[in-house]
């Protein structure tokens, strides 16, 4: 498959839009006044080429590799821009075993209370935060959505600007595109914990597969094409990998027709590869990227990567927050995903994608 580029006319863009912002506000400011405290406050800001504005970045996630280069792609443009960030929160603490929907949907309400200029928000359940975002934008606060609730029945609800991320069952079909055009199809699906958007990827496969719209559970088939779910039953699956995988490799022993596995997290992919040995003829595929998973497609032992470049999914909502506060409401892909994925890597491109691994930005 072709590999997509890695956005570098995106950044771009972004950079140009981000001179023309500073040059402009620091032209205009000379040359308007304001009667009110916060209106001159705002002039002396923009006249000093510092962004005004004050946005709260909430997720569904932790600390770890995935979600630092989240925040750091929103700490990166808060600072380019001269905005401040309230607080990043994170529901899902280290050592947690699941995110906390909950605690994300107080911490939404909150940015609300604490009157910020802007959310960038992760929406992990929407049934229960669509209700509450919708809540912030008729309060006159946008809202950019990042990772989960790309959906478009989750932006027309929440009236969200738009969604920074990666059409989840787009990037399950991608995976299954690679596992069918290798042949091998009686696929697993390894779910390490509860969220829409990780079924809506082994659904993705299903439909690759041409074997109906969802994913099965129970007994796979003696013979492919088949998508089966394992849904791994160690607590905080992620953050111990080596006892979940042994849940994996259980499975597969009990169903030696199956040659594939499609890992959702990259730490539960590196350490399969231990577990299974070199002598494996199981293909394995995985979401997301870290060192550990560069060098595993570079030695052949890991087959292939879905990367939804999660940097773009931290600097790109502040970038599109600030634009519409700024440009008076001008907005990047309305009420539409803003695809930052999926890009598929594998041992022929994953040297074009190592660089940026190793800068903290994918």
């Amino acid at each position: 498959m072709q590999m997509r580029k890695k956005a570098p006319v995106l950044l771009l863009a972004v950079a140009l839009l981000l001179i023309a912002a500073c040059s402009s506000s620091s032209s205009s400011s000379s040359s308007s006044s304001s009667s009110s405290s916060s209106s001159n406050s705002t002039t002396a800001a923009s006249a000093s080429g510092q962004c005004p504005y004050t946005f709260a970045v909430i997720t569904h996630g932790d600390n770890g590799s995935f979600w630092s280069v989240v925040y750091k792609g929103a700490k990166d443009a808060a600072s380019a821009l001269g905005c401040k960030l309230s607080e990043v929160y994170g529901s899902q603490q280290q050592g947690q075993a699941e995110p906390d929907d909950t605690a994300e949907n107080a911490q939404i309400q909150d940015a609300i209370n604490a009157h910020v200029n802007g959310i960038a928000v992760s929406d992990h359940d929407p049934s229960l935060m669509n209700a509450t975002i919708a809540k912030a934008v008729a309060a006159g606060i946008p809202v950019v959505m990042l990772n989960a609730g790309c959906d478009p029945a989750d932006l027309a609800a929440t009236h969200a600007i738009t969604c920074v991320g990666q059409p989840e069952q787009t990037a399950g079909q991608e995976a299954g595109e690679q596992f069918k055009d290798q042949g091998t199809t009686n696929v697993l699906c390894v779910i390490h914990q509860s969220g829409q958007n990780l079924l809506d990827r082994c659904n993705g496969i299903a439909q690759a597969l041409g074997v109906g719209s969802t994913c099965a559970t129970g007994t796979p088939p003696k013979a492919g094409p088949a998508c089966n779910e394992l849904i791994l039953s160690t607590p905080n699956a992620a953050s111990n990998p080596q006892q979940a995988d042994q849940q994996i490799v259980s499975y597969l022993q009990a169903h030696p027709q199956i040659n594939a596995v499609m890992t959702l997290n990259n730490a539960i992919a590196g350490s399969l590869v231990t577990a299974l040995g070199s002598g494996s003829k199981t293909k394995i595929g995985t979401f997301d990227l870290d060192s550990s998973v560069v060098t595993d497609l570079q030695n052949g032992s890991l087959d292939f990567a879905i990367d939804q470049q999660q940097y773009l999914q931290g600097y790109l909502p502040i970038v599109t927050l600030y634009l519409d506060l700024k440009a008076h409401g001008n907005s990047v892909s309305p009420g539409q995903v803003l695809d930052t994925g999926p890009l598929v890597v594998n041992k022929a491109n994953v040297s074009t994608v190592e660089a940026a691994i190793n800068a903290g930005e994918d």
